[in-house]
């Protein structure tokens, strides 16, 4: 099966927008949702809400900061998902970013290799129906059993950036997801975890002046190079010079400079735009580079939820 994503909730979309926008896109031919969770509705609910309105369609959390859960709630959170879908779930799992957990969850980024080996642990355990009694070096666990286990292997990918997270993900995901990449950010994703689905949330913006497309992703990916993770990620891409000078103009508090860092040649590489002909091959490109599950994050320079829904139709299967 060739699988094709979308990101929910997609820009300008409540959650209830959002599944009847699932609804189409699962008639059009879409495979998958995969649920977002920054600032706005947690990826569990909206991928609930998609998951009881689609019949066929995978859903996934791409990704849920692992920090923001403890490894048994995290377990009844994706419980909760796999009842509403029916099983068509994959948990994405990410450290996120200190921004997110330190800054606006209050919890320590510490320890993110051993913390999620041991959320995983816990998690499958729960999920096998296993009264779980854990103490490792950064989750405990003392005699939880999840009620209404399914008995049955969850599949798990894991966000990783770099080459530890994604030895770690070789040796206990089930996929990788990744963000940021670019075809080599793929291929660099492919040689580390060879025979694990690789998803990848991709920016589109189909049939919008391309000039306006990149002022606007500018805008909006900077805060993100600026990431040490994604920032050493960008640079292991080829990208060494717009990652460093970004990073330097942050660090001293010039953000109008740091945008300026973000180079057309970077925008052009990390987001799919132009004519819808002209995406569609792009995400060929990615393909071939081993990118098995494309998530199509689309947004419209206007905002407009027709434009929205008109782009995915236009990459549609």
């Amino acid at each position: 099966m060739t699988r094709l994503g979308f990101t929910g909730p997609v820009f300008g979309f409540d959650v209830r927008a959002t599944s009847e926008l699932a609804r189409k896109a699962e008639g059009m031919g879409y495979t998958d949702c995969w649920t977002a969770e920054t600032s706005g509705p947690d990826g569990f609910s909206v991928a609930s809400a998609v998951g009881v309105s689609t019949k066929s369609l995978r859903l996934g959390i791409a990704i849920a900061p692992v920090y923001t859960r403890p490894p048994a709630l995290m377990a009844m959170s994706a419980l909760a998902v796999y009842q509403a879908t029916e099983g068509r779930f994959c948990l994405g799992l990410g450290a996120s970013s200190p921004v997110i957990v330190e800054g606006w969850m209050g919890e320590k980024l510490e320890r993110p290799l051993t913390y999620m080996r041991e959320a995983v642990e816990v998690v499958r355990s729960a999920f096998a129906g296993d009264k779980v009694d854990f103490k490792g070096t950064t989750a405990t666990v003392r005699g939880f059993r999840l009620d209404g286990a399914p008995k049955e292997q969850l599949p798990i990918f894991l966000a990783a950036l770099g080459p530890q997270m994604m030895a770690l993900t070789n040796e206990i995901a089930d996929g990788i997801v990744l963000y940021l990449a670019t075809e080599e950010g793929v291929r660099i994703a492919a040689k580390a975890c060879p025979g694990k689905e690789i998803a990848e949330r991709i920016m589109v913006c189909p049939d919008e002046d391309v000039d306006q497309v990149r002022g606007a992703v500018r805008w909006m990916l900077t805060p993100y190079v600026a990431v040490p993770a994604y920032n050493r990620f960008i640079a292991a891409q080829g990208f060494e010079d717009e990652a460093r000078q970004v990073a330097d103009a942050w660090k001293n508090n010039e953000r109008e400079k740091a945008r300026d860092a973000v180079s057309d040649r970077l925008i052009d590489a990390l987001v799919i735009m132009g004519s819808a002909d002209e995406c569609k091959e792009r995400l060929e490109s990615f393909r071939e580079a081993g990118l098995v599950t494309p998530i199509l994050a689309p947004f419209s320079l206007t905002g407009d939820p027709k434009k929205v829904e008109a782009a995915l139709k236009s990459l549609a299967p």
